[in-house]
């Protein structure tokens, strides 16, 4: 029974040793205690040529390299929008009622198509487009399911933008 009791420990004591690690090696004495052994980058090999060990900086973050860090890559950390485009030709903005995504943003742009200039309020933001800038735009927040935005253009026009999950007019 004492044989394996003392098999049993003597395993045990083996165990660390068998792992490896960055931590620094142990090494058993005669009196059971351990003694912690000097890490070193370079150690010798067993053919009596040097070789040099590396020892990574821990201070330092590594750089990744995926698809999301490249150009172009994973959405180039543009968030999805839903595209509003409105045109001003002939004194008159169209078309009056847009249908997007609920839930998403949409970017809202104003061109006019003519040269003349035209505006639009909306979502207590203005647009003016003509004359020297053909066209201007700006995002508004997502809207629930069958909200609306509703705007005035220059011409006197009630714009309606509406989130609906059903696409086309």
């Amino acid at each position: 029974m004492r044989r394996a009791a003392l098999g049993a420990a003597a395993a045990l004591a083996l165990l660390p040793a068998g792992c490896g690690g960055d931590d620094p090696q142990k090494t058993s004495t005669a009196g059971g205690g351990q003694q912690t052994a000097a890490r070193s980058d370079t150690e010798p090999s067993r053919d009596a040529t040097t070789t040099t060990r590396t020892v990574p900086d821990r201070t330092t973050t590594g750089v990744k390299t995926g698809p999301e860090n490249q150009p172009g890559g994973a959405g180039d950390e543009q968030p999805a929008h839903s595209q509003v485009l409105l045109t001003g030709r002939n004194g008159k903005i169209s078309p009056k009622l847009i249908r997007v995504a609920p839930f998403i943003s949409v970017r809202v742009e104003l061109r006019s198509a003519d040269g003349r200039r035209y505006s639009l309020r909306i979502a207590r933001k203005t647009l003016t487009a003509g004359g020297g800038l053909s066209s201007a735009s700006t995002t508004l927040n997502g809207l629930r399911f069958r909200g609306s935005y509703k705007g005035r253009g220059s011409d006197g026009s009630r714009i309606r933008i509406e989130a609906n999950a059903e696409p086309g007019p």
